[in-house]
């Protein structure tokens, strides 16, 4: 293969990638339906062209459709509801596109263009589903169990107005008063009562965490600066050091709490036999270069792993508070 589609193909791929930025900021500005549908068609068709660039049989033929059907979208997206700092992704739209209309290959027809060897071609075609799943679903997962209204209201930690559009938000109604959920909540932590998630799946990564049955009145104390343990401090020989975990910076004892770098845990009445537990994760207040190039693998590896792991732990706040041990 020519080192010049390789690069190509290569670009493609990244490009598409990179609109994981925009479209997770974009989500908090605009309808997510909206926003959603031109991320998708954006992302997934870059990235397909670059596959098809790169040999792979579905994509070889179409592959400059796919970069004009991608760059409208990211036009959209990026003009629409982008950052001044997305301008480098307007223009990198534009020479991308310019490739696909007015560069024509030395290897001649798409026919006669390398084809990847087959594995490798299965191996894209399933991360290009993958990518498109996640992008697909990802609307419902950022928001499971949480009302518009509850997605919408100001809550503790939460930052100033205009400040972050990086939201995640998960809650769940629990047929249990707030004073009956409180003592689950506040002895969250991997020296206290675990997480009340998939602790076996905790353990497999080497992390000593079991999920507690019980209120421990030893646990019950809490205060501003306290370390909610992720993990001992002798996780993997303490090469991430011994306080790796969340630090508690704000709190209201029977109410919220709110974790650095996870977010605020709160808790309200709906009646004298009922509550809800909304947690809410607020992420940078703006784009960054560096944000660009990590924020696809947050969306495609942190944010499904958080989502399974989160909701295990609401599901076992409740089944705990409402005695569904």
């Amino acid at each position: 293969m020519k080192p010049g589609r390789l690069l190509l193909g290569l670009a493609m791929i990244a490009h598409g990638l990179a609109h994981a930025s925009a479209g997770t900021w974009a989500t908090d500005i605009g309808g997510r339906s909206l926003v959603t549908v031109l991320w998708e068609l954006a992302a997934i068709g870059y990235i397909a062209a670059g596959a098809g660039i790169l040999g792979v049989t579905p994509f070889r033929k179409p592959w400059r459709v796919l970069v004009v059907i991608a760059t409208i979208s990211s036009l959209l997206l990026l003009g629409v509801f982008g950052h001044p700092l997305f301008l480098i992704g307007i223009v990198a739209d534009v020479l991308l596109l310019a490739v696909a209309v007015l560069s024509w290959w030395g290897e001649g027809t798409p026919e006669a263009v390398q084809i990847m060897p087959r594995f490798l071609q299965q191996v894209l075609v399933a991360f290009i589903l993958y990518v498109a799943i996640v992008i697909g679903l990802r609307p419902w997962y950022s928001s499971w169990g949480s009302t518009r209204s509850e997605q919408q209201m100001v809550m503790i930690g939460d930052p100033p107005l205009g400040e972050s559009h990086y939201r995640i938000d998960h809650a769940i109604t629990i047929q249990a008063p707030v004073d009956s959920v409180w003592p689950w909540l506040v002895q969250l932590g991997q020296d206290r009562a675990g997480f009340y998630s998939y602790d076996w799946l905790e353990r497999l990564f080497g992390a000593d965490i079991h999920n507690a049955n019980r209120v421990e009145p030893a646990w019950q104390s809490r205060t501003q600066g306290d370390l909610v343990r992720a993990v001992q401090p002798t996780y993997l020989g303490g090469i991430f050091g011994d306080s790796l975990g969340w630090k508690v910076t704000q709190l209201e004892p029977g109410r919220a709490m709110v974790l650095e770098n996870w977010g605020a845990f709160v808790l309200n009445p709906i009646d004298a036999r009922s509550s809800r537990l909304h947690v809410r994760t607020r992420g940078s207040g703006v784009p960054t270069l560096s944000g660009i190039a990590l924020t696809p693998l947050g969306l495609l590896l942190f944010e499904p792993a958080h989502f399974i792991m989160e909701r295990g732990m609401l599901l076992g706040i409740k089944r705990r508070a409402e005695h569904r041990l």
